[in-house]
């Protein structure tokens, strides 16, 4: 008797914790539709790079841009950012409302902006034992991996670095990749593959 009772209690313990969620999320209010600004610019940027400023507002009403006291290494007129040193550069978006419409509460970003990143010379290693030495001079590079985790083998490429943006041909193929902004990784894809190279120390 005590046995079926105690299972009882089991059984109807995790049914009165849904019936308790179900009611408690009926009588909750409903949640208001966001109301505010959508602004999301990269969080990292370039020396001597131009960005055009693109917000919106719930509203529908212009959003204007200004720059925060805080903000070093860059400018903005007529809502076109340019980064001029290496610095933070923080941007305050604003709705200021009209007869209809409420302010928006302001939206702030920061920008990070960095030297072109380095491409390094040396040994890059990548998952399932990957590696690929890499002879860079100035913007030109070229080198070899090793495929041979993969069953492919050893492959040359070779390439061009502008900035972040890399440009190769490898196995014939020509292929794009990013540095990240301080030079430790490399990404890009192959046959479909997204490959992550770690930069040597």
């Amino acid at each position: 008797m005590t046995s079926s009772l105690s299972r009882a209690r089991v059984l109807a313990t995790p049914l009165l914790i849904g019936l308790i969620g179900l009611i408690a999320s009926s009588c909750a209010p409903p949640q208001a539709p966001y109301y505010g600004i959508s602004f999301n610019p990269p969080s990292v940027a370039y020396l001597n790079r131009h960005l055009t400023l693109e917000a919106t507002a719930t509203s529908g009403l212009p959003v204007t841009f200004a720059l925060d006291a805080s903000s070093v290494g860059c400018t903005l007129v007529d809502g076109v950012v340019t980064f001029n040193s290496v610095g933070n550069c923080v941007i305050n978006a604003d709705q200021a409302g009209d007869a209809n419409n409420a302010p928006a509460a302001q939206v702030q970003r920061t920008i990070g902006i960095h030297e072109c990143p380095p491409l390094r010379s040396g040994v890059w290693t990548g998952p399932g034992g990957l590696s690929a030495n890499v002879y860079a001079t100035g913007s030109t590079f070229s080198g070899s991996v090793d495929l041979s985790s993969f069953g492919l083998g050893v492959q040359t490429f070779a390439g061009l670095v502008t900035c972040e943006s890399v440009a190769m041909t490898f196995n014939g193929v020509p292929l794009t990749g990013e540095l990240s902004y301080d030079g430790s990784t490399l990404s890009s894809y192959y046959s479909g593959i997204s490959i992550v190279l770690n930069a040597p120390a």
